[in-house]
């Protein structure tokens, strides 16, 4: 079964708290926390499917929190939702792992149909790495 689990890391407040409301009643596992470095102590104690990373925040930003969990085995989709559009950091983000940026404000459609297109990529990765074959 595949897990519907989503690391929330922001340091508004306001942001930390529509997304966890809205992804709750949608039937998503959530957790949030302020910072790059609440974000890594929880991706040690827990698999997340996808975190949504704001990129400015203060202590450890989003493109450090990148650089860090590039040392850790974590299987978890990287999403940058921020409202700093500077081309060179989003740049940094996906060359640092990033799968997807989404400017704030953001709408629930955006992040759902995000979530959906994870999910949708993760069934068919398990579908081609169970090479079934069919035996007589």
């Amino acid at each position: 079964m595949l897990t519907k689990r989503i690391l929330i890391v922001d340091d508004e407040e306001g942001y930390r708290k529509v997304l966890l409301n809205s992804l709750a009643e949608i039937g998503y596992e959530t957790k949030a926390v302020r910072n790059g470095y609440e974000a890594l102590e929880e991706i040690k104690k827990q698999n997340y499917s996808v975190i949504l990373l704001d990129v400015k925040m203060p202590g450890m930003d989003g493109i450090e929190f990148l650089e860090r969990i590039q040392g850790i085995k974590s299987t978890s989709n990287v999403v940058i939702i921020t409202a700093y559009t500077d081309k060179d950091v989003v740049k940094e983000a996906v060359i640092k792992g990033a799968k997807k940026v989404i400017t704030k404000p953001f709408s629930m459609d955006d992040i759902e149909a995000c979530l959906k297109e994870f999910t949708k990529s993760a069934i068919n990765n398990l579908h081609s790495s169970a090479n079934l074959t069919w035996e007589d």
